[in-house]
């Protein structure tokens, strides 16, 4: 579940890579499906096959300000800093076991380093995932460009009538909030799902809250940057480091598995025992 949440985060930060400024530079007042179809859409050129956009690269600093319930206090404050590049490059930075973890993809090699932290990590944890499915894509999604337009349609809009402002770190942003649609919401067991979304002007993401019935998680989006690549050294080992785990893209889902479910976590808080 970890994984999950953390992947609709990054998800949903990584959707303003080409921002078309609102009016006046005040926030997006334009109905919440439009809006959300707008923060989408350059997404889709980072992460799917099929995007015409010429944005291909992307880089973010994730922050878990707040978690409550199932999720692990320890989680709380945790900082990720994540790069993806179309089509098979995908690089994240976590706080595990006291210093930072590091996993990169970089086609179908993938390496991690402490390596030898990688290993102990995958050794404890008995739930992993199976091989990656492998796709054109950096990552593995359900969903293809053109299905990816329809995505709106999923999520019911509270009070879509009103466009709601709220000021978050001194910017105003339109607050938009969206549960499932109800039948996709029962075909999920998603009924208690509820997302909220700070979008600044340009349509760009500031603050993610999510909320089910036994967790929420406050999310902020930081010091995101897009451009059509990054500098090929973002991909490869620093120099002298020698302490790496290698192997293939088969393997990335389980390494990220691993990383994501221990957060900020320590070697006594066994963080491999509730891994689900």
């Amino acid at each position: 579940m970890i994984t999950r949440f953390f992947a609709l985060a990054a998800c949903t930060a990584t959707l303003t890579l080409t921002p078309a400024f609102a009016q006046d530079g005040q926030p997006p007042r334009d109905n919440p499906y439009d809006v959300i179809g707008k923060v989408f859409a350059p997404f889709w050129g980072v992460l799917l096959d099929g995007s015409r956009s010429s944005n291909k690269a992307c880089t973010m600093t994730i922050v878990m300000t707040q978690v409550t319930g199932r999720l692990p206090k320890q989680m709380e404050g945790a900082t990720l800093k994540a790069a993806v590049q179309y089509p098979d490059k995908v690089r994240l930075t976590a706080p595990v076991l006291g210093e930072d973890i590091t996993v990169c993809r970089n086609g179908d090699e993938v390496w991690a380093v402490p390596g030898q932290k990688v290993e102990y990590l995958l050794s404890q944890f008995k739930v992993k995932p199976g091989k990656t499915k492998k796709t054109n894509t950096p990552l593995f999604l359900p969903f293809t460009a053109q299905q990816a337009i329809f995505l709106p349609a999923l999520f019911s809009m509270v009070r879509p009538e009103v466009a709601e402002i709220d000021t978050f770190n001194g910017e105003d942003c339109r607050l938009i909030t969206a549960g499932l649609m109800p039948d996709l919401a029962r075909a999920v067991h998603a009924e208690g799902f509820r997302a909220q979304i700070w979008v600044a002007p340009g349509y760009l993401p500031r603050k993610i809250v999510i909320t089910q019935p036994d967790f929420s998680a406050v999310v902020e989006i930081r010091d995101l940057k897009f451009g059509a690549s990054l500098q090929p050294s973002t991909w490869e080992v620093p120099a002298g480091i020698t302490d790496v785990y290698r192997t293939n893209a088969d393997m990335l889902d389980s390494v990220l598995f691993v990383v994501m479910n221990s957060l900020k976590m320590n070697e006594g808080d066994q963080p491999w025992l509730n891994a689900k």
